[in-house]
């Protein structure tokens, strides 16, 4: 602010420009049958504050001073939401549910530093608008299981956007074998006819599963080979483009129930075909 003289009267300021780190909703990717992770990153507001200003003394008037007006920031820790797996309870496989995560609204006031005015010249009113971030909330999930029509041998599970169709090691490969069984492939035909019937043009991921039996670097690598026979087979057999279809192996990384006993040993030793989408 400049006087008629063009001498300062009240020094400018700036006040920089700020960003607001309203954080972001992260879901990670699980293994079919399971439900992924959810996580609502923390957010935050700056504080913010209007300078001093003095406009200096004129004449008979003194020095009048406009003080400093700040305003606290805002911040809300992340939320966060686990990963749930089917668990299979008395030889039933339940639905599969995970709980929500809700990240609470944050705000930062607005604030004013008040004007006046001293002989000729006025100091205008500093003004800063308020801020707020509203509430994350991201919904509860939930897979439905129920069994492969006409057969006992394939569980399938459905929800949020996926189907997983899990088919026991067993019934697939002997035992520390990836070669399908020719016996095998009636479950495989069953299950790639559900697939085309429902999503023709979907992306599917095969994963093998192995239990916690010997060493963990060979169940791994076992069940890879897994996952890639059946990704052939889904390619040379039932005709899925090879370009739609990815494998992952997780070896006993990702149980679906306890390695407790022999039955539930069987019982993760599976392939899981999940159906992603069109």
């Amino acid at each position: 602010m400049t006087g008629p003289d063009g001498a300062t009267l009240v020094p400018g300021f700036t006040i920089p420009s700020q960003v607001v780190d309203a954080g972001c909703v992260v879901s990670y990717d699980a293994p079919g049958g399971c439900l992924g992770a959810v996580r609502i990153s923390a957010a935050s507001i700056p504080p913010v504050t209007i300078p001093e200003s003095v406009l200096p003394a004129s004449g008979s008037q003194p020095a009048k001073t406009f003080a400093a007006v700040s305003v606290a920031g805002a911040s809300a820790p992340e939320a966060y939401t686990p990963q749930a797996c089917q668990v299979e309870d008395d030889g039933e496989l339940p639905a599969v549910t995970r709980k929500g995560a809700v990240r609470k609204g944050i705000a930062r006031n607005g604030a004013a530093r008040p004007g006046g005015s001293q002989s000729s010249v006025r100091v205008e009113t500093v003004r800063i608008p308020p801020v707020r971030l509203p509430d994350v909330d991201v919904d509860p999930g939930r897979l439905e299981s129920r069994k492969l029509e006409g057969r006992s041998d394939v569980d399938v599970l459905t929800g949020e956007g996926t189907v997983s169709y899990v088919a026991p090691g067993n019934v697939l490969f002997d035992t520390d074998k990836s070669e399908i069984r020719r016996d095998a492939e009636a479950a495989l035909r069953d299950i790639a006819a559900q697939i085309r019937a429902k999503s023709p043009n979907a992306r599917l991921r095969v994963e093998g599963h192995t239990d916690d039996r010997g060493d963990e670097t060979y169940g791994l690598r076992l069940s890879e080979r897994r996952a890639r026979s059946v990704a052939d087979w889904l390619v040379k057999s039932a005709g899925f483009p090879a370009d739609r279809i990815t494998t992952k192996g997780f070896g006993e990384a990702a149980p679906a129930v306890p390695n407790t006993s022999a039955a539930n040993r069987q019982k993760n030793r599976r392939v899981v075909i999940t159906v992603l989408g069109s």
